[in-house]
């Protein structure tokens, strides 16, 4: 053993990745390699002839639509983490084999509608006696610790807006470009003033100011995420909102123009042109940012003054690691036993403000603050 910060993380201690062979399993895979010890175990439906990692990494032939072998895969296991996505089509397999097999689970779901599936299993798994980790990505994740991070200096929060920027030179996985896609046109219902609206996904479009180096960029609303249900009851807030854009201002203003199309016609099928979409960004890509951040602006009100603070996470290279970070945190909390709950962990307790800015850090990730008060960004959380 070796120890590590509060707890102890055993290098006999396996950790299953499924989509660890995507881009983001990948970047998970990388980060559990530098920051644990543990057993890695990269399972999915077609592995590798070689294995791209060290010893410490072994390949598994399984596919997440076959319960069955996914309990075998899980049946040794402590930890298993499910970056697998598309979410929107996917089944519950991991989790329903977590459940059985009774091994703690993290997902990087962001979708709302897979989040509600995942509470309906919340009861068994209280009974399994396992932690369920999910949307530990930007949303609901880091969104849900960000504003956490900032509550204590409100009396009441009235909203919370989460905007993201993510970089532009990092490829990515094809499921990847099938979640952005299929929001393009679709409903979103963000919560405004205590009601749900229904927009259009890829509408609404807002210039948000990024710390440096990301600067300006032009953002939409995306797609229906799961802080729309959670943020409520989480803060108290009667407005909830999600945006997203790249830094190719020409790429979202297209993307807006094919979610109008869309809602008029129903065409094109924007999901099943993911691979196309996907090849035809990569030459820009090569030329754009590597940077990327999440901005989440929480208005409130202190003293009877309303008040807005603005706290941002961003990385000058690799930005597109951004998404996988809280995951390998949850991951390392949960071989250390510091995760206490049962069940259904709720996204904004689990992790210490302290801790969650030392994980950070030791990622070489930046944190920002600022407020109507203040004259520009703080290279700092705000303290209390």
């Amino acid at each position: 053993m070796i120890r590590e910060g509060s707890g102890l993380v055993n290098e006999r201690q396996t950790v299953v990745v499924y989509g660890g062979y995507g881009f983001f399993g990948r970047c998970i895979v990388d980060d559990l390699l530098e920051h644990t010890s543990a057993r890695i175990v990269v399972a999915g439906r077609n592995p590798p002839k070689r294995n791209p990692w060290e010893n410490r990494v072994t390949l598994a032939r399984s596919d997440v639509t076959d319960l069955s072998s996914v309990e075998k895969t899980l049946s040794c296991a402590d930890v298993v983490v499910h970056c697998a996505g598309p979410y929107q089509s996917l089944p519950l397999n991991p989790l329903r084999a977590a459940i059985t097999c009774r091994v703690h689970y993290v997902d990087l779901a962001e979708d709302r509608l897979f989040a509600r599936k995942v509470r309906e299993l919340d009861d068994e798994a209280r009974r399994a006696r396992i932690a369920v980790m999910t949307g530990m990505s930007t949303v609901p994740g880091l969104s849900a610790q960000l504003t956490q991070a900032i509550r204590s200096h409100f009396d009441r929060l009235h909203s919370v807006r989460t905007f993201i920027a993510p970089g532009s030179k990092g490829g990515r996985g094809n499921a990847t470009f099938v979640s952005l896609l299929s929001g393009v046109g679709r409903p979103v219902r963000p919560l405004c003033d205590g009601q749900e609206l229904e927009l259009c996904g890829w509408s609404q479009p807002e210039w948000v100011e990024f710390p440096p180096p990301i600067g300006r960029r032009l953002q939409y609303l995306a797609i229906d995420v799961a802080d729309y249900d959670l943020f409520p009851d989480y803060f108290g807030v009667d407005g909830v909102e999600f945006k997203s854009g790249s830094e190719f201002a020409w790429l979202n203003r297209s993307l807006s123009l094919l979610a109008r199309l869309r809602l008029r016609t129903g065409f094109p099928p924007l999901e099943r042109l993911a691979h196309l979409f996907r090849t035809t960004i990569r030459f820009p890509g090569m030329f754009g940012s590597d940077s990327g951040g999440v901005l989440v602006e929480v208005m409130g009100r202190r003293a009877g003054e309303l008040v807005r603070h603005e706290v941002c996470i961003t990385s000058a290279d690799g930005g597109e690691r951004i998404p996988t970070v809280l995951a390998t945190i949850a991951v390392l909390a949960l071989l250390r036993g510091e995760v206490k709950e049962l069940g259904l962990v709720p996204h904004h307790t689990w992790l210490r403000k302290d801790r969650f800015e030392e994980e950070l850090i030791k990622r070489g990730l930046r944190i920002w603050w600022k407020s109507n008060q203040s004259s520009g960004w703080q290279d700092h959380f705000i303290t209390a």
